[in-house]
Formats: C-alpha cells, structure tokens, sequence
C-alpha cells in the first residue's frame, strides 16, 4: 500500500474550532460507526476492518505524521512498510528516531522513540514521510529481530533496485559493501556482527518474504543453502525457475504465496483454475528430469517444524535438527 492507496482519514473540520464536530465523531466511534486511529483522526469501521495487518501499522505511521508538530523520522518495521521492505510481523507500536544521546527505548501512546545511530545519513523523504535509508532500515531490523523476520528486508535490499518513492538524485541501490558502512556505525560490536551474519546468508535472488522466511528456517534448522531461481529446461524448452534447488540432492523446493492464484499481476488474465493446472504440468516436467518437488504455503511457515518435517521427508538432510545461525 503506497501513500496514494490510503484511504483518507475522516476529521472534524478544525479539531481547535470545532469542538461540537469533534464530539460528534467521538460518538460515532463510541458506536462503532468509526474507528478512532489517533486522536482527532477516524476511518470508517468497514474500512478499518478490511486492511490488513501491516496496511493498519502504515495507517497509524500515517497518522503519527499528520498530527506531529514537526516531521518525524520513522524507523525501523515503520519505516519498511512505507518504503516497501518486506517484514514479518507487525510492531506493536509506531517507530520513530530521536537525536543521538536523547533517551531512546521509551513508548508513550502508541509510539516508541528510537535513539538514532551517531554518524548515520539524513533520513529520506519517501511518500511525503521521513525515513532511515533503506540501507540502516534493513541494518536495524538485523540487529533488533529474529532472523525469520530481518532477512526478508535485507534479501531486498540486495536486490539492487530502487524503491518505488525513491528520492531524486542520490544512490538509490545498495549493496554488501554499503550495509558493511552502515554497519560499522553502530555503536557495540555485537550489533555489528548480528548485522554481518544476517549479511552472510542474505542472497538478492529471494522474490518474497516468504521464500526469505523459508530459507531463515533452512538456515536455522541446519539444512544446506539451496541455490534460488535457477532456470531449468527439458526437450521441450524452458521449465521454469524453482524457488529452491538442491542440486547434490535432486531436491526443489517451492513456496506457493496466495497471490499466485488470486492477484491479476501473477494471474495475468488466467483463471487461477488455469494456474494451478500449469503448475502441476511444470512439477510434472521437473519429476521426469528425477526431481523431487516438495511445495509449501505460508500457513506452513508459521510452525518452523512443519516446513522442517516436509523437507526431510524429501529427504534432505540437516545438522539433525541444531538450529544455527543469527
């Protein structure tokens, strides 16, 4: 959801002038008509009721900005979900930076105040809002989550390609050797190698955060690194481009996201009837060349056991089940 998808906020005409309207929203809240997301601004209970989870935290980012007297910069799980970096899970509260050496860690209605890192850039400005770059962006979420749920950013992120809502005229990229510079600011050498070991095991070849949540329960649960979107062809031409491979072990792996059966950008004018039938004729086509498939859904991730289990009965080996890693 961009700033241009965001439904617009219902307010009173001036929340100083108009205290009669004001009041008036304040009781269609208290009847369930509306939806309080911040002092003073509203949206429509069906509304509200159909984003969905990180479409609410932006929302609330949305509002924290409108109401701030002076721009705040957000950070962190805020700052990825305007600019578009992937991240599993929702904070409980809204992200924002304070100067170096202002108490930092602190939450007060809904917003929690981070202490920004000594020597980091000036924030961008990405859909009107200010935002770490998406370089200390996915930096911190490195060295502040689990793996399952940093990796997706920095897999993006080395993607090497510009944000939609990217400024003009400045690097709009990055790559290894500019998370290691980030990196290097932080102000504890842990932080700085929780950065680098999640650095180690990110790859660019990811295409979502669930094919980046899959392999962070690869790598912790010991299962050797597969090699992602390789092209595969038979007698009749191109196959396709498995999500997984383990070569050595004639293994592929796929991850089915909903959206390939009911977006119209992965439908692409087909019944989603149609893609399924598809799929099946490519595993078929990669069965003959004497591939195991083993295919699994989001549902699957959120147990880390389930996608564990059906990758050993494929029968890819791990390090019996020691989790490893960030």
């Amino acid at each position: 959801m961009t700033m241009l998808e965001l439904p617009p906020f219902i307010t009173a005409p001036s929340k100083f002038m108009n205290e009669h309207a004001s009041r008036q929203l304040s009781k269609r809240a208290d009847a369930g008509e509306l939806v309080r997301i911040r002092q003073g601004l509203y949206l429509p209970t069906e509304v509200w009721a159909a984003l969905k989870p990180w479409e609410k935290h932006r929302m609330k980012v949305q509002a924290v900005h409108e109401l701030a007297l002076a721009p705040p910069v957000f950070a962190r799980e805020s700052a990825a979900e305007v600019m578009g970096l992937p991240v599993v899970g929702i904070p409980r509260d809204v992200q924002t930076l304070v100067p170096p050496g202002t108490p930092g860690g602190q939450s007060r209605r809904g917003v929690r105040r981070i202490m920004a890192v000594a020597g980091d850039p000036e924030p961008w400005t990405m859909f009107g809002l200010l935002v770490t770059r998406p370089v200390e962006t996915a930096r911190d979420l490195a060295v502040h989550l689990p793996l399952e749920r940093s990796l997706p950013a920095m897999d993006k992120l080395l993607q090497r390609k510009a944000l939609p809502g990217s400024p003009n005229n400045t690097n709009l990229v990055f790559g290894e050797e500019d998370v290691c510079e980030s990196a290097a600011r932080l102000p504890s050498m842990a932080k700085q190698r929780r950065v680098l070991r999640v650095l180690d095991v990110a790859d660019g070849g990811s295409q979502s955060a669930g094919e980046s949540r899959s392999r962070a329960i690869m790598i912790l649960n010991g299962f050797p690194r597969p090699e992602l979107q390789k092209p595969f062809h038979d007698d009749r031409g191109l196959i396709g481009y498995p999500d997984f491979d383990w070569e050595e072990f004639k293994i592929l792996g796929e991850f089915d996201g909903l959206e390939k059966y009911s977006a119209q950008r992965y439908l692409k004018g087909r019944t989603p009837s149609a893609v399924v039938v598809e799929e099946k004729k490519r595993e078929d086509r990669l069965r003959a060349r004497g591939y195991t498939v083993v295919r699994w859904i989001w549902d699957d991730l959120r147990d880390p056991r389930v996608l564990v289990a059906k990758l050993h009965r494929a029968g890819l080996p791990s390090n019996a089940g020691r989790r490893v890693g960030p």
